[in-house]
């Protein structure tokens, strides 16, 4: 089957065409030997995805329709150390669907966020390969896990199997946490009986809960 490459441009769209970014262009024709008239799929990032054809630098704009959110799931983990595994999460978070990335500032987490820019390629580029129709959210700075609403479920190996009727997880960091970082009665979710890397168990955790919601948390 003939790959059909996706392309997010962002919003507000203008009347008519949509311009393609030098970048873009250049991928479009020099990496994937693509050419006018062919097929394209495109996306603001906000839910509007539309079928087109390749133009002069532009997209010929086709059918459109705004898809709904997959899912309202957020993931709040500390970042790894690794810069590599860090990328790793954020890009397969993205490609899951999962609607909001929050960074935990925790007592033992010794990884830092990416930068904003960076963070954002790493979003974009997984929205591309996954065909998405959203962006993932990722919110600015880090949080503790004291300021986020309650209701949330941490990762815990020694906690309940059931999986959570929660919108958001929560993954503390390779140190683990300090002791009076989990507030008493806070619901512990376990994932399996193994200790897991942080990257793994946000994608495991974040696996888990879109598949036994349907995706449509």
């Amino acid at each position: 089957m003939k790959h059909v490459p996706h392309l997010i441009v962002g919003a507000p769209w203008p009347k008519g065409d949509l311009p393609l970014s030098v970048f873009q262009w250049r991928h479009l024709t020099k990496v994937l030997r693509k050419r006018n008239g062919d097929d394209v799929t495109y996306s603001d990032g906000l839910g509007r995805f539309g079928t087109g054809k390749l133009g002069s630098q532009v997209i010929v704009r086709g059918e459109e329709t705004m898809v709904p959110r997959p899912s309202t799931l957020t993931v709040a983990v500390a970042p790894p150390a690794n810069k590599d595994r860090c990328r790793f999460l954020v890009e397969k978070l993205a490609e899951l669907g999962v609607a909001r990335l929050i960074w935990l500032d925790t007592r033992h987490g010794q990884g830092k966020p990416p930068s904003d820019p960076k963070a954002f390629s790493w979003v974009l580029a997984a929205a591309e390969q996954s065909r998405a129709a959203w962006l993932m959210e990722i919110a600015p700075g880090r949080m503790r896990l004291a300021d986020l609403e309650p209701g949330y479920a941490v990762c815990d190996v020694n906690g309940m199997r059931e999986t959570p009727d929660v919108t958001t997880v929560v993954i503390g960091p390779e140190g683990g946490w300090a002791e009076d970082e989990i507030p008493p009665g806070a619901h512990r979710w376990s994932l399996g009986s193994t200790v897991l890397r942080v990257e793994t168990a946000a994608i495991v955790a974040a696996a888990r809960m879109l598949g036994d919601r349907g995706g449509g948390i």
